[in-house]
């Protein structure tokens, strides 16, 4: 597993970053292999080996990079060699691979050499040029850096929520192809969280858009009310997306990829209200009367599938009958 991450770094090296840049997530495979024969513990030495091999090949931001992936990997794969729920399992690396992205692109950009000042600089000048043209001025209408900033937030958590989900799926078709067995598939939709975290959630929500009024001169209790604020933000609109991609594939149940495009479209133009969908989703009965109508649909799906059956077989009887 080793030999074929540094094999992986050594064409890197010879691509000028091209080959992480298309297939980042395929590094996490490796650790992921290991993890799952052998536990967390003995793959703790393998995952030194292989940052201290991407620290020998790489640069020291390469070095973070790989390091990231493939402890990803060593999370899902020791969730599975621990028999975890999968759900479970899946949430610790979507977490994971979530702050890993903050990270790289929002907390420790410069370090990643990615300049996150002269990207929100850009998208103002556009934002300006656009809405000029148009007569509307949006400085006066809303504030473009925190607006800015929050994109570049929900960026990067649907980029880490999608990498997770690639690396669950390509994961469990590498170990069944491996002949390795893997726990059973549970559906995302059934994860619930306590209650009492939805009114946490609302707290920080109400922090975020009064600390300018709490504190209006104390700006480090501002800053840190609006970072907690952010963070409990973001995950009352993270099971906000989950209640709402659960309630449109039951309202349109042969529409797979609509659903998620219009969900990811709300989550970017709309935290708030996803925000406060979330902490609907969590502190009332929505998930238990979704869950329910959905049983409700499998069982009236069953039972037509049953008569369709029954009437086939009374039509093959009747044809035998006419054949004797």
């Amino acid at each position: 597993m080793i030999a074929i991450v540094g094999l992986a770094l050594v064409l890197d090296r010879q691509t000028a970053g091209l080959i992480y840049g298309l297939m980042s997530f395929l590094m996490p495979l490796p650790m992921i292999f290991y993890s799952v024969k052998y536990g967390a513990r003995s793959s703790w030495p393998v995952f030194a080996a292989m940052v201290l091999l991407a620290f020998m090949l790489e640069s020291l931001p390469g070095m973070f990079l790989i390091g990231g992936e493939c402890l990803i990997g060593l999370i899902y794969g020791s969730g599975i060699h621990a028999k975890q729920d999968s759900r479970r399992t899946l949430i610790q690396t979507m977490f994971a691979a979530v702050i890993y992205d903050l990270c790289t692109m929002v907390i420790f950009a410069d370090f990643f050499g990615y300049d996150i000042k002269a990207e929100m600089e850009a998208y103002r000048s556009i934002m300006n040029t656009v809405f000029t043209q148009t007569g509307v001025d949006v400085f006066a209408n809303i504030n473009v850096e925190s607006y800015l900033m929050t994109i570049f937030i929900v960026a990067a958590i649907v980029t880490g929520i999608l990498e997770a989900y690639v690396v669950h799926v390509l994961g469990r078709m590498m170990l069944r192809r491996l002949r390795i067995p893997v726990p059973p598939a549970v559906p995302l939709y059934d994860y619930y969280p306590p209650k009492w975290t939805g009114y946490v959630g609302i707290l920080g929500f109400i922090c975020y858009y009064s600390a300018a009024r709490i504190a209006p001169d104390n700006q480090v209790l501002q800053s840190a009310m609006q970072g907690i604020g952010m963070g409990l933000i973001l995950y009352l609109a993270f099971f906000g997306m989950f209640g709402m991609l659960l309630g449109m594939r039951l309202r349109f149940p042969r529409s797979r990829l609509a659903p998620v495009i219009a969900v990811l479209f709300m989550l970017f133009i709309a935290m708030s209200f996803m925000a406060l969908f979330g902490f609907l989703y969590i502190t009332t009965d929505m998930h238990e009367r979704m869950m329910a109508r959905a049983v409700g649909t499998n069982s009236d799906s069953s039972e037509e599938e049953t008569d369709e059956s029954e009437d086939t077989d009374d039509k093959t009887a009747d044809d035998r009958r006419d054949a004797d």
